[in-house]
């Protein structure tokens, strides 16, 4: 499969993709087993994880961005 047939599919799982990419996917899935089965498995694993519950403390967010601040930046490059 092409990479952009692979990113394509990808939008579409993230509801990112308009109506003639969509009609353009949903020809590549019905032509192409490979296709067709990758798609599959991935939607699985995106119904899977939305399904997933992560409990993290009151105060994450807060920490997560004071420690990303402390963080020295990249060296600039040119």
């Amino acid at each position: 499969m092409k990479k952009d047939e692979k990113k394509l599919i990808h939008r579409a799982l993230d509801g990112d993709i308009t109506k003639s990419e969509t009609r353009r996917l949903k020809r590549k899935l019905e032509t192409d087993g490979h296709a067709r089965a990758e798609f599959e498995q991935l939607k699985k694993v995106v119904k899977d994880t939305e399904k997933l519950r992560i409990d993290v403390p009151e105060d994450f967010t807060k920490k997560v961005l004071e420690e990303t601040k402390k963080l020295k930046p990249p060296p600039a490059t040119s």
